[in-house]
């Protein structure tokens, strides 16, 4: 009767281990493990929360402005720096462009005329000169003044306007490209443009001159749009005289040809100009068709765009071809000539003093003309309606023949902004927008520390293989840790988005901010996961983790306002990028006082969304933790078995584990084979444990074998083991040190795979059934396996829960092992304030928990008072 109510017993302690008991004990031990570091516990809390509350802090010395409506600036208006300051559209001046040293109009610009154009093009030759100081003085101004006043830029030898001899090959001119070269754009398209704009000395003087080159002596042709851009890749590209810089180029894509030509049929043609910031000629934007024309937290009026397309030539070129087409000028197809004049006449303006003085008070407003101005003849000296009261009438006709030609420049081809409404604007945000991104990239490098401090803390110390052996799957393992973190970060988030609420982000929604952090930590804690699933030390892998965590968020820094979204969101795929792309967001969101809220979440904002960042934190939450399940197979471990890296595509991976009841006979109960030379100091096996082996109740170790690498070659630590060990019997190893006892125990418990051989169990194999085997097992280890941060009473109450105990007879099986052992007066003793003996008593009563059938004691006594 006792038996049967003990087999009930131990039937009901087994089928209490279930997968939810194994969290219950886990997620009690992580608590446990959590509160024993309460200042560490904190901080991975509150480490990014302070973070912000100084940030906060610091916005706070700063000042914010009212920026009023209109058109407006940020900066400080008289007498009050927290408004800023209100301008006429007009407002003649205030606006520099890195390529023209002018001072331009604040808001209203006027597009360059081709004539300032063309006249730009010597001064840029002579910027760009190469080693112009190596010339004589003499030369050099010679040099200087023929090219940039006198017009002298034709690359031909023979032509009398050529770039003077004394440049000596220092200066190549800037062109404008012309492709192809054929009738159309030779004898149509760049005669006519010759004829309205002939080669003319604006100054009425006969001591000095400031010429403007014809606009053939300020082309080059190509034969194709390949044949040009194969030139201004070349090596040889704008040095000497015969291989001019090339400044713009028009690219007729499709033309008339033939008789065609002077016909109003389709023309479609391209404007190249270099857009690299920074070069001498990177004079327009990027044109990617990514970027929008107004960015959704864009309050303040940004005129970067508009006035470089504006002044520095792309517009004038787009008005000239527009002109010529409106135009198109009589074709004598015989000859193949122009004479210039349109084949419409309603579309050149007649002559009128009005009309003129208005076209000619236009180029008073060009700006490239007023920089040539300035470098010739001085700051003070030159101004363009001064050259206009001396100029004579033959060379304003020549100035007013293409103006006259539609669409003519009433307004001087004025361009402005809209104006903004009022706003107000934290400078904060841009006075550290360098390292913003970087603020919150560190504030979250103690928390993966921490995390992944945890994960190889009980990798380092057999804690998790200790567990796996007592039955607890690596799965449960792993989601209880994450259950554990995500409260963590949870409660983290909700006081960092109050925080970014209180000062940092006061303009955004709570809950988005709130997400934002909450997902990004979860992305923190799967990266950590993975990193762990690398590693085997703690000290290596969570130094290496926070470098890793660290030049994730540097390839941030690779990526521009003009980099694609697309390009962006891939980018994401390392979360430390997607903070810093959001993180940016929020701060262009507050700095006009906007906030990122639900309305504007999937806004573009410099080609990034915020809720792009929210996806792809949850999207690397999965990723990362779905890697990290992978190389946690397959990763050569210190302890414990791998599987080959294969083992995904595998069918038996995937197969169902076989459900067995009775085993299969093994080795025909290995005895049965043994007919001679019995040793009569071994006892026979009788007909009951022959039964045993028969009905798999016994553990059958067959042809075990264990090989270690080592330099040199191969150490054999177990060679072709066969034994049988029985039920209800102790079985003891007995060896010198280096005999293979240990690695035997490693073998049958799963800390280390077999070379070759197998072990049966109750119809279970250790190669195959592991798993199933260690819901068996009990083990002492040889050296103690102990978690440092729990007490004597708290080690058998978790491990007691891993075998299915609870409530108050888990208390009591504790406290009956704590007596069994003698450690009562050390219950609430770390493994740290014991003794060596204390310790192994404390590891025998943790492998005795239970109803293991299968218990493993690894030299139990060593070391034992």
């Amino acid at each position: 009767m006792e038996k049967t109510n003990a087999m009930a017993s131990k039937q009901k302690l087994s089928e209490r281990r279930t997968t939810w008991t194994f969290m219950r004990a886990l997620l009690w031990k992580n608590w446990l493990l959590k509160k024993r570091h309460p200042i560490a516990t904190a901080s991975e809390i509150l480490v990014p929360a302070i973070f912000i509350l100084v940030l906060g802090l610091l916005k706070t010395l700063t000042t914010t402005v009212d920026v009023p409506a209109g058109w407006s600036d940020t900066d400080a208006s008289t007498g009050d720096d927290s408004i800023g300051t209100s301008y006429n559209l007009f407002q003649p001046t205030g606006q520099t462009i890195e390529w023209v040293a002018a001072d331009l109009p604040k808001f209203a610009l006027h597009e360059t005329s081709m004539t300032g154009l063309i006249l730009s093009l010597g001064l840029q030759s002579i910027s760009d000169a190469i080693r112009l100081e190596e010339l004589s003085t003499a030369d050099q101004a010679t040099c200087t003044t023929g090219v940039m006043a006198e017009g002298l830029v034709d690359t031909n030898t023979s032509s009398a306007y050529r770039v003077p001899t004394e440049c000596a090959s220092k200066v190549s001119p800037y062109k404008i490209g012309i492709a192809p070269d054929n009738a159309f754009t030779r004898n149509y398209f760049a005669e006519t443009m010759n004829l309205w704009y002939p080669r003319m000395d604006l100054l009425n003087s006969s001591s000095s001159s400031l010429t403007v080159p014809s606009f053939m002596e300020s082309i080059e042709f190509f034969d194709s749009n390949d044949a040009l851009t194969e030139y201004v890749k070349s090596d040889d590209y704008g040095s000497g005289l015969e291989n001019p810089h090339i400044y713009a180029a028009i690219v007729f894509d499709s033309a008339p040809e033939g008789d065609a030509i002077g016909s109003f049929a389709s023309i479609e043609y391209s404007l190249r100009l270099n857009s690299t910031e920074g070069d001498s000629v990177g004079r327009v934007p990027t044109t990617s068709s990514s970027l929008l024309d107004v960015e959704v937290f864009q309050k303040d009026i940004d005129t970067d765009y508009y006035s470089r397309y504006t002044v520095t030539g792309f517009m004038t070129l787009q008005t000239l071809v527009t002109r010529f087409v409106t135009c198109m000028p009589e074709w004598t197809a015989a000859n193949q000539s122009t004479t210039g004049a349109c084949q419409r006449s309603q579309t050149t303006a007649p002559a009128s003093t009005a009309l003129d003085s208005t076209l000619l008070d236009y180029l008073k407003e060009d700006g490239m003309i007023q920089e040539v101005l300035s470098s010739v003849f001085g700051s003070t000296n030159g101004s363009f309606a001064s050259l206009l009261a001396d100029m004579s009438d033959d060379t304003k006709e020549l100035l007013l023949t293409p103006l006259r030609q539609a669409p003519q420049s009433y307004m001087g081809a004025t361009v402005a902004p809209f104006p903004t409404d009022t706003y107000a604007s934290s400078s904060f945000y841009e006075s550290i927008s360098d390292v913003f991104a970087v603020v919150f990239v560190l504030a979250y490098l103690f928390t993966i520390s921490r995390i992944l401090v945890v994960f190889l803390q009980e990798k380092e110390l057999r804690l998790r293989e200790f567990m796996k052996i007592l039955g607890v799957t690596e799965k449960t393992i792993t989601i209880t840790w994450y259950m554990t973190y995500t409260s963590l970060l949870f409660v983290g988030a909700v006081i960092q988005a109050i925080a970014g609420l209180a000062g940092l982000f006061p303009n955004s929604s709570v809950i988005l901010t709130f997400l934002f952090f909450f997902l990004f930590g979860m992305s923190v804690l799967a990266l950590a996961y993975l990193i762990s699933t690398l590693f085997n030390k703690a000290r290596i892998g969570s130094f290496v983790g926070m470098v890793v965590f660290f030049f994730m968020h540097v390839v941030s820094q690779a990526f521009s306002t003009g980099t694609s979204a697309n390009m962006k969101t891939i980018g994401c795929l390392l979360a430390p990028v997607g903070l810093s792309l959001g993180v940016t967001v929020l701060a262009d969101a507050e700095t006009t006082g906007a906030g990122v809220t639900f309305s504007n979440v999937s806004s573009l904002s410099d080609n990034f969304r915020f809720s792009t960042a929210l996806y792809m934190f949850a999207f690397d939450t999965l990723l990362y933790t779905v890697l990290g399940l992978y190389f946690d197979k397959v990763m050569p471990k210190e302890y414990g078995t791998s599987l080959k890296w294969y083992f995904p595509v595998s069918p038996s991976y995937w197969r169902g584990r076989r459900q067995r009841g009775v085993a299969v006979q093994t080795q025909d109960a290995l005895l049965d084979n043994v007919s001679l030379d019995m040793n009569p100091n071994v006892e026979p096996v009788n007909a009951e444990l022959r039964e045993q082996e028969r009905q798999g109740e016994a553990l059958s170790v067959q042809r075990m074998r264990k090989v270690f690498q080592v330099p040199g070659g191969e150490k054999v630590a177990v060679q072709g083991l066969n034994m049988v060990m029985y039920k209800d019997q102790i079985t003891c190893l007995l060896g010198h040190n280096g005999a293979g006892k240990t690695t035997l125990i490693s073998m049958l418990t799963g800390m280390a795979a077999p070379s070759s051989g197998n072990a049966t169990y109750r119809g279970m194999t250790v190669t195959e059934d592991m798993d199933e085997m260690r819901q068996s097992l009990g083990i002492c280890f040889q050296h103690d396996v102990l978690f440092p941060d729990l007490t004597v009473e708290e080690h058998l109450l978790f491990f007691g829960q891993v075998k299915g105990y609870a409530n108050e007879e888990l208390h009591g099986v504790a406290e009956k092992q704590i007596r069994e052992v003698g450690l009562t007066e050390k219950r609430d003793s770390k493994p740290n304030d014991l003794s060596g003996g204390m310790k192994r008593k404390l590891s025998v009563a943790v492998s005795l928990l239970g109803d293991s059938s299968l218990v493993f004691l690894d030299e139990p006594t060593s070391g034992m008072d």
